[in-house]
């Protein structure tokens, strides 16, 4: 299933001309601005090079940039540009109407259901789907809480 849904996402966010890891590293982007490499290295779980990658591509396309850090002038921070606001908010729109689609059959105490077992799969492996909440300490205050919904 896992297969199939990565297959139908990556095919829906071409149309933008999104990676599925550029479309991870935008979302975390968009929840938590100003991030170093470093901190999209942990947050998206790829080595520093793949997240610095995937960096240079998006500035690239015009949807991040990149400033120093006014606190630690060493650090580049990146942030999206409206462009990749646009891009992001068309991208998750897509992937929210795929999960609700592969959802559609199940009840809503299903759902609950089905994604709590999820997670506790997860954590058996040792690698606990973070409900976004992990953001870097020095970046605490500017992340966006999102909604579940």
């Amino acid at each position: 299933m896992n297969r199939v849904f990565q297959q139908l996402l990556t095919e829906r966010l071409a149309a933008y001309g999104v990676s599925e890891a550029e479309y991870v590293s935008m979302f975390a982007l968009r929840r938590i601005p100003n991030m170093s490499n470093a901190d999209l290295s942990r947050w998206t779980g790829v080595t520093a090079q793949g997240a610095n990658q995937v960096l240079k591509s998006l500035i690239a396309a015009g949807l991040v940039e990149r400033r120093r850090s006014p606190d630690h002038g060493r650090i580049l921070e990146a942030r999206l540009t409206r462009k990749g606001e646009e891009v992001i908010f068309e991208c998750e729109r897509e992937a929210n109407e795929l999960e609700a689609r592969m959802c559609a059959r199940l009840s809503a105490e299903e759902t609950t259901l089905l994604e709590s077992l999820l997670r506790r799969c997860a954590e058996g492996l040792g690698s606990p789907i973070r409900d976004r909440d992990e953001v870097p300490p020095r970046l605490a205050q500017s992340a966006e809480v999102p909604s579940r919904g």
